[in-house]
């Protein structure tokens, strides 16, 4: 399949795709989207193609965050602690992720489990997200740290 400008769609969500879903939420033609009950999106939030969405473990995004290419979000990891047992059988350990409003989420960011990133923040592209980000700041890397703040 080929998406270009003239055939990329633009999909509203519908309101039993979450929890809650604000005016104006849509995607581009194809995400993956799990557990949709544990999430609420504020007004117009969108996802560029090929993000990947787990609300297991909680997820709250603000008004008018947008989400960039194949970029992920995961609100829950598994419990490893028994050597004894794969990792992918001994259940899972929920962390509720929370997006403020009006952020940018670069292509390729990977969100994990338990952060918050504070209204205004920009997480660069690639950037792998382990621990909070303030409002207005410009996280990048892997692990993300910040790399400098918006001016104001």
């Amino acid at each position: 399949m080929m998406i270009n400008e003239r055939s990329k769609r633009v999909i509203p969500f519908r309101p039993h795709d979450a929890k809650r879903v604000g005016e104006g939420c849509y995607y581009l033609d194809q995400i993956v989207w799990l557990n949709g009950d544990e999430i609420e999106l504020g007004d117009g939030v969108g996802f560029n193609i090929g993000c990947y969405v787990n609300g297991f473990g909680g997820l709250l995004i603000g008004d008018e965050a947008m989400f960039g290419p194949y970029s992920m979000v995961h609100t829950a990891n598994h419990h490893y602690d028994d050597r004894s047992r794969p990792v992918t059988e001994q259940g899972w350990k929920k962390a509720p992720v929370e997006i403020g409003p009006r952020t940018w989420i670069g292509m390729g960011a990977c969100i994990l489990p338990g952060v918050k990133i504070g209204e205004g923040a920009i997480v660069g592209a690639g950037a792998v997200v382990t621990k909070d980000v303030e409002p207005y700041a410009v996280a990048a890397g892997n692990p993300a740290r910040v790399i400098k703040e918006r001016p104001g």
